[in-house]
Parts: C-alpha cells; sequence; structure tokens
C-alpha cells in the first residue's frame, strides 16, 4: 500500500517537516529516524512510503527538526490515527493540517467537554455507495463542541455535497468521537470547496454553518483508483470561544434538610440541581480523602489525608445504607441529626464519632450478606492494591490509638506478609478490617452515583488533588522510598503569609517515582477520574520544584526550593567574598537584637535558651537549637505564659543568610528567602550586601529557570496521560518564569485571582493578562471571601479597588454592599478565561436576603495558622436555594448575559 502524507507548516532554513509513527518505516517513534517529507512549494510538504498490505491501522504525527533530527516542535495532541482497513484501495493520499499547540479548542479535548457538557450521541456515517477499486474522498473533521442534538455536516459545490444547498447536507457520523467523518465517491471536479455545519437533527436543518473562507480542495484529475483523505481540524464556529461559570464548595460545607451536621456526598445531587438552574456548569470542591488521623477536630484539615485514594467517612449517608432503619434507633438518631444540623458549623468530632457509630451498627447487622455479595467481592478485587492496605493501617490505628507508625514497634515497618494475615477472611478479627472494606464500598457507590447524576444533566464535577502526603499515611507507611521522610514541603511567604507555610507533608522522591513511570501517580489521577471529569492540581508549582524545609524546623522561611542549583562557596570567593559559615549559615544573635526583640525579657532569655559565643555573639544552646526542640520544650512548660514567646524566638532562628544544602558536602547553599529583610543582613556592609543580593537575585530568579522547566517536563506530561480530565493547575504564590510555557504547552488551565496579580506592574488582575486556557475568580478557599476582605483591608486599598477597577465614582462603602458584589462578579464574568468560578460565598453576596449576616463567618481556611479548624458550612440549604426564585433568575441573567449561561 503506497501512503502519500500532505501536510502544510512554513519553517526555516535548516528545518525539516518528518512524519513519526508506530511503523519501522515512520521511525518507530524515533524523531530521528522519521519519514522526512520533501519541500514543494508555498509551507507545503509530501513524501510517500510503501506499507505492507497486511497493515490495518495506522498511528503518526508530524514533528518539526534540525538537520540532525532534533525535536523542534511538535504538533498538539496524541497521535493520529487512521484505520487502513477501511479503503479497499493500493493508494491512500492523505491531507493533513498541523495542529496547532494553542488553539481555543484544544481546551475541549477532554471528557469534562467530550463526556459531560457535548454528550454524545452516536451516529452512524453515511452509507455511500463506493465501487471496490473507484476512487473517494474520506472527510474527517475532529470537532467537540457539537451540542446534544447536533450533528456535523459539510456543504460544498458537488453533488455529493448537496450543491451549497442546506437542505441537502452530507451528514457525517461520529463513531470515533471527537473524529466526525464520511466517505464519498472522488468527484469529477477538480476544484473542491465545502463548508462544515451543524445540523439539528429535531428541526432537521443546519442551523450553523462555518465562519470563514470555503475550504478547498484541489485535486489531480482524472483521479487514478485512490482513497484522498481530508484530515481536518476544528470547526470554525462564527461566534466567541466557548465560556463556562462554576460554583466553588467544599463538600462538609453542604447543608440540606436532611443532613447530619456536614455536607454528605449525597448532597451534592441537590447542589447540581440548582447548578442547573442558573445555568453554571461546574462544581468544584475541596480533596474528599479520609484524613482520620486522629478522630478529633484536627482531621477537618483536608489536605492531609491517611490515604489518597479512600473516601472520607464523614461523607457517607447513613440512611442510604440497606438495613440503616432495622439497625439504628431511629428517635435517638433524628435528636441528634436535629442537633447536628442546627449548628451554624461543623462539630467534626461529634459528626465524625456519630457516624462511624451508626454505619458499624449497620455493618453488624448486614456483614454476612456483605461480605458475600458479588458486588462487594468486585470491589475488593478491583481495589485491593490501595483498599487492604488502608483497612488494617485504620485497625493499627485504632489498636494503637495514633496514626503514627512510628509508635506502633514491629508493625510500625510494613509487611507484606502480616498484610496478607491480617486481611486474610478466616483471621478471627477480620470484622475490624472488614468494616473499613464497607465504609469505602458504600462511600464509593453514593459518590459515583452523584458524579454519573451530574454527567448525565451536564454539570462538570471538579476535583483537588494536594501536592503532598500526609506525614503517617497509608503511602507513607507502605512506600517510604517514594517520600523524603526527613523533610518537609511548604510554600515560601507570600502577601497572605509572611512567614511562609509548613504543610508538614514529606516531599516527594521524584527519581524513585520515575523508575516506573510515576504509576503512583497515574494510579491516583486514575481513580479519581471515576468520579471527576475536571480536577485542580493544588500548588502545581510543586512539580517545577517544592518549597522544602528541613524536619527540625517550622517555620517555611527556613526553606528553600528542591530541586534547585545551589550557590556554591567558589561562587562566594569569586565575587571577592570570605566565606564565613557561622556568620551566613547560623543564627546571627547579638544582645542588642535580642534587646530589640523580647525587650525587658531579654536577660531570661539569654539565660535560659541562649549561650554566649564570643564577641557579642550568641547561639542557641543545644537543647534549643532547632525551632522544632523550642516548639517541644514550650509546648511542655505551656510557653511560660506568654504567647508570643515562640515566634520570638522563632524570630531568632530564621536570623540567617543561608541554608546549607543536606546533600553539598558543606560547599553549596540556598539563600535564604526574604533575607534583606533580616537583621542579620541589616548588619552587613553595604559591599557584602551588593555581592550577597546579586547571588540571591541570580538563585530565584535566573540559574533554575530551564532546570526547573526541565523537571516539569519530564514528570507532568506522564502524569497528565493516565487520564482525559481536564486539568487546572494552581499556580499562584512565587511563580518561575517557565510555568506560563509550560502549562500553555500542556493544555493546563491557570488559576487567576483578581487580588494576586501575576504581573508585578499591575495591583489587582487585568482582563488583558488573563489567558483563554484558565480559570478566574474573585477568591478561593484560602482567602477571605469578597465581603470579608472589603471590611478588613487596608481602607486605601479598598478605594483604589472601588474607583479603578470597579469604575465607580465617590467614596468606597464601609461594607460590601450588593452592588458592589455584583460588579466584581459581573467583571469575572466578562473575563476572558474560559471559566469563571465562585465562591459560593461570592456569588451569595450579591442578595441582600440570602448573603451571611456576617462576612467574617464565610472564611473556609486561614492558611497561615496550621492548626486552622474547617468547619464553615452553608448558613442556607440548598433546597431553600433552589427555591429563590428572584435570586436564581436574577444570576441565571447574569450568565445568559455574558455568554456564560
Amino acid at each position: 500500500m503506497k501512503i502519500s502524507f500532505n501536510v502544510e507548516y512554513h519553517t526555516q532554513w535548516g528545518q525539516r517537516i518528518v512524519v513519526i509513527g508506530d511503523r519501522k518505516e515512520l521511525g518507530a517513534g524515533h524523531p530521528a529516524d522519521g519519514l522526512r517529507l520533501d519541500y514543494l512549494a508555498d509551507g507545503k510538504w509530501k513524501q510517500n512510503v510503501q506499507l505492507p498490505a497486511s497493515v490495518k491501522k495506522l498511528k503518526y504525527r508530524y514533528a518539526l527538526v534540525d538537520d540532525h533530527g532534533n525535536v523542534l516542535d511538535e504538533e498538539w495532541s496524541h497521535d493520529r490515527e487512521l484505520n487502513l482497513a477501511n479503503y479497499k484501495s493500493a493508494e491512500v493520499e492523505i491531507f493533513d493540517f498541523w495542529r496547532p499547540k494553542h488553539h481555543p479548542e484544544n481546551g475541549l479535548d477532554n471528557s469534562a467537554f467530550q463526556d459531560v457538557i457535548f454528550q454524545k450521541k452516536t451516529y452512524a456515517a453515511p452509507r455511500t455507495k463506493l465501487t471496490d477499486g473507484s476512487a473517494s474522498i474520506h472527510f474527517r473533521l475532529q470537532a467537540t463542541r457539537v451540542a446534544p442534538g447536533q450533528r456535523v455536516c459539510i456543504v460544498g459545490n458537488t453533488p455529493e455535497l448537496g450543491n451549497w444547498d442546506t437542505t441537502r447536507p452530507l451528514l457525517l457520523g461520529n463513531k470515533d468521537y471527537p473524529v466526525w467523518q464520511a466517505m464519498i465517491p472522488a468527484p469529477l471536479t477538480a476544484n473542491i470547496e465545502y463548508k462544515y455545519g451543524l445540523y439539528d437533527t429535531g428541526s432537521k436543518q443546519v442551523v450553523v454553518l462555518e465562519s470563514g473562507p470555503n475550504r478547498r480542495l484541489f485535486t489531480d484529475l482524472p483521479l487514478r483508483q485512490e482513497v484522498t483523505v481530508i484530515n481536518d481540524i476544528f470547526f470554525n464556529y462564527p461566534g466567541p470561544d466557548w465560556k463556562g461559570a462554576g460554583l466553588a464548595i467544599p463538600v462538609f460545607s453542604l447543608r440540606t434538610k436532611d443532613s447530619f451536621g456536614v455536607g454528605a456526598f449525597s448532597d451534592i445531587r441537590l447542589l447540581v440541581d440548582w447548578a442547573r438552574t442558573v445555568g453554571l456548569k461546574m462544581v468544584q470542591i475541596l480533596p474528599i480523602n479520609d484524613t482520620s488521623a486522629t478522630l478529633s477536630w484536627k482531621d477537618s484539615y483536608p489536605y492531609a489525608a491517611i490515604s489518597v485514594f479512600a473516601l472520607h467517612p464523614m461523607y457517607l449517608d447513613l440512611e442510604k445504607l440497606p438495613g440503616f432503619k432495622q439497625a439504628v434507633k431511629q428517635k435517638e438518631y433524628r435528636e441528634l441529626q436535629q442537633q447536628l444540623n442546627a449548628l451554624d458549623q461543623v462539630d467534626y468530632e461529634a459528626v465524625i464519632s456519630a457516624k462511624l457509630k451508626y454505619a458499624r451498627q449497620v455493618f453488624d447487622k448486614k456483614k454476612t450478606t456483605f461480605l458475600k455479595s458479588k458486588a462487594f467481592n468486585d470491589f475488593l478485587k478491583n481495589n485491593q492494591h490501595w483498599l487492604k492496605p488502608y483497612a488494617y493501617f485504620c485497625t493499627l490505628r485504632d489498636q494503637y490509638r495514633t496514626s503514627d507508625f512510628n509508635q506502633w514497634g514491629k508493625a510500625g515497618t510494613f509487611s507484606a506478609k502480616n498484610l496478607e494475615e491480617a486481611t486474610d477472611p478466616r483471621r478471627q478479627r477480620y470484622d475490624e478490617i472488614a468494616f473499613y472494606y464497607y465504609l469505602q464500598f458504600y462511600l464509593d457507590e453514593q459518590l459515583l452515583e452523584v458524579a454519573n447524576y451530574a454527567r448525565e444533566h451536564q454539570v462538570i464535577l471538579k476535583g483537588d488533588i494536594p501536592i503532598g502526603i500526609y506525614r503517617y499515611s497509608v503511602d507513607a507507611w507502605t512506600q517510604p522510598e517514594l517520600y523524603n521522610m526527613d523533610a518537609q514541603s511548604g510554600a515560601p511567604p507570600d502577601p497572605f503569609s509572611d512567614l511562609g507555610q509548613n504543610w508538614g507533608f514529606p516531599t516527594y522522591n521524584w527519581s524513585e517515582m520515575a523508575k516506573n513511570g510515576y504509576q503512583w501517580w497515574q494510579n491516583r489521577l486514575q481513580t479519581l477520574s471515576r468520579y471527576f471529569d475536571a480536577f485542580r492540581i493544588d500548588h502545581i508549582l510543586g512539580f517545577f520544584r517544592i518549597w522544602q524545609i528541613p524536619y527540625e524546623q517550622i517555620e517555611g522561611t527556613l526553606g528553600y526550593f528542591n530541586p534547585a542549583i545551589p550557590v556554591t562557596r567558589q561562587e562566594f570567593q569569586n565575587r571577592g567574598i570570605e566565606f564565613d559559615h557561622d556568620r551566613f549559615c547560623k543564627p546571627f544573635i547579638t544582645s542588642g537584637i535580642v534587646q530589640s526583640v523580647f525587650g525587658q525579657k531579654a536577660d531570661f532569655i539569654v539565660q535560659t535558651f541562649l549561650e554566649s559565643s564570643g564577641h557579642d555573639r550568641y547561639r542557641f544552646r543545644e537543647a534549643f537549637d532547632t525551632q522544632r526542640k523550642v516548639q517541644d520544650h514550650l509546648q511542655e512548660m505551656e510557653q511560660y505564659g506568654d504567647p508570643e514567646l515562640k515566634s520570638k524566638l522563632f524570630q531568632l532562628h530564621s536570623n540567617v543568610l543561608l541554608i546549607e544544602d543536606p546533600n553539598g558536602g558543606g560547599e553549596a547553599f540556598h539563600p535564604r528567602i526574604d533575607l534583606q529583610k533580616t537583621a542579620s543582613y541589616q548588619h552587613l556592609d553595604g559591599h557584602l550586601q551588593h555581592h550577597l543580593n546579586e547571588i540571591y537575585h541570580d538563585y530565584f530568579y535566573h540559574r533554575q529557570e530551564e532546570f526547573w522547566r526541565e523537571q516539569a517536563m519530564t514528570k507532568l506530561p506522564a502524569i497528565k496521560e493516565a487520564t482525559n480530565m481536564l486539568i487546572c493547575g494552581e499556580d499562584l504564590g512565587m511563580i518561575p518564569a517557565c510555568v506560563p510555557e509550560v502549562m500553555r504547552n500542556l493544555d493546563l488551565f491557570t488559576l487567576e485571582i483578581q487580588r494576586m496579580s501575576k504581573n508585578p506592574e499591575t495591583e489587582f488582575l487585568q482582563a488583558r493578562d488573563i489567558p483563554y486556557f484558565s480559570v478566574c475568580s474573585p477568591s478561593t478557599h484560602d482567602m477571605t471571601p469578597i465581603r470579608a476582605w472589603w471590611e478588613e483591608s487596608d481602607r486605601s486599598q479598598i478605594q483604589r479597588f472601588y474607583q479603578q477597577e470597579l469604575q465607580f465614582g465617590g467614596a468606597a462603602p464601609e461594607t460590601c454592599e450588593t452592588y458592589v458584589a455584583e460588579k466584581v462578579i459581573l467583571q469575572h464574568l466578562q473575563f476572558p478565561s474560559m471559566w469563571a468560578v465562585f465562591p459560593i460565598a461570592d456569588l451569595l453576596g450579591i442578595d441582600a436576603e440570602l448573603r451571611h449576616p456576617e462576612p467574617m463567618a464565610e472564611r473556609i481556611n486561614i492558611p497561615a495558622n496550621p492548626q486552622h479548624y474547617w468547619r464553615y458550612r452553608l448558613h442556607v440549604s440548598l433546597e431553600d436555594l433552589i427555591a429563590a426564585d428572584t435570586y436564581n433568575h436574577h444570576l441565571r441573567d447574569l450568565l445568559v448575559g455574558t455568554n456564560r449561561g
């Protein structure tokens, strides 16, 4: 079989187009060995290749290479696929069009659009009478943006294409959706002109034709006995690019009249109903994995899961468990339900305690039937790689009353043999293991039910994947080699956290994860795709580099980026700086500094925590020479009655200029973040400050960029290919310059927050700086909602925002009035981003009756406080929200009026 490849691409001198495919004739996947195309003219490239007649399917893509075969650029998306078995011809002429990486339609190539928004109905391609060996043309178009009840068609200048009569279009089939295709006998004309259109199957008429000039195909006549394949890309929609809007709310914050003091998975159904009522197309939630480490309120932090696979028992709808009414005393249950549901906030401990108690009562009644059921045994078989270790972990946690497996004795070291014995159904205490199977089985069932309900009703359910894992989790226990357990991840200081953040999670051992192609990540994402069609990667910057804090320290200021290219001792010497390890790397403490920090308590501090190192210099005594030691001591001593003592001692600890690289052999160092703000820096002479600033600026803004880009491009493509979900990355904070390019090339959506402009020249986010492939929002769960921000912020900043961003005149009101909140919402709806997603508190802020009476009560998280209690609850029930007709009509009008409805 003779295959002729044709593609158009305008190259420069020394560049060439190659075809890379799965056949040896196409390089077997190696660009340097790909089929080199010949240049014709006007950017057109062509080449022929002979393939064995036995080849039935062909996979290939185009790439731009230099004279040495190095790839300079590749077209977007996965390999093209062509079923050669469809053609009864010895010659196939293929006309392809280079798929650009930055086309707006690329953002629709995922399950969020293909399976949810534009739910496809399968249409068969028209049956065209083709004589064996006769010439034919095979039209193929990739088009996702086709509404339910519509199908793609073609009208053109030949009888087979209707002679431009829109009542007789050629209807295309979509068996290989999102590819639409049809085959026709080759026309007698050498100049074929056509347009694609959208055909409404109800009214049976063409409702939309492409914009722009006609598509054209010039053929050589007379056509030989061959098949001409036209692989067109992208329907040219006459209107604006697609846009949608969504809402964000944690599941635990949902309130319904049948709730049990906390949102449950089944409550998402009503949330989807409300979203459909107003025209919202996305529901975004926080992580929903099990965080039950201590069974106290401290487990309310949703980013510290004890398993990245197991779902949280808190979200179980007890009343949906088979046998619930028979096993649970209904009067007692209803009374407790009423008490918990009347609370303004989530009582985490009361909720989880009661749910586990009642769930166990039902399990005890139904366990025999449950454990024998085919549905359960299939679930166990399909999920045993994580389910068995999780259940065993939970039983050990219960036995030792801690999830810290370092306190479990011999059981603290994971053993596959022990796991096999513990999960053996013949084991006397197997019920303890089976109970956790039971919980996960019904959690999965209930979440999957609402996930499918959302899909059926064209609402995207968007999940959240934390960047880290909990230090005392199943994952760390079973596979410690995948993590750096002697380190902690966090974030450097930002406008919302002066001291940075320490999440306490171990960092990833990426080199170990790479050995099996990041299988751990792929398993994680594939599990999520069971429920979600979009997800947010928490702190996507961690795939470029993570902010790593030594385990012995507490504050984020004593961290450094990992991986990173450190500064060497030699670099200091090259700048004429005599390297003084103690002066640069140890806390710089003088009597004057102690006096300025502690005032009248200075003598007590010196006598208790410090010792002299000579020349009016002090160092911490060995018992207090890390922040963790200080924290542990003060907890035991109840902080001597001074709530500020710990933070002040931490301030002394962080008064350093450099942090030594643990793998640098005493020769490599990382500049301390914000070192210019330290007293240690202020005590340097101007010459040394100048050189240190040069090193600092090079380290943070220059030397790492290409290195970090390579790190991300090694990990993210492998992880992205695990699923077909829409991926959004939280790219906030200290952003490397390479991040936007990487995310754009991988079709990863950025996060744009109005109060966190990424442009250093603007105070607030501007429309001109917002990419189409993005999610814009006025706030996140880590920030105060609009109304609370308005009241807590500096009045001069609010005045600037009121006049410059919202374009209002006069003095800004003291509180965020409904007209102000609505202007912010409207502004976001008009932004150029594909998605505008709003925390539900911000959406309700536009209505005087529905908004919360206390704006500060709507805060979900305070990142600067690692001990924050996550307990925010929606103050109105979803039933009441659905019934709020006036508000719902108004919100829907805003969405429709901005082309997001």
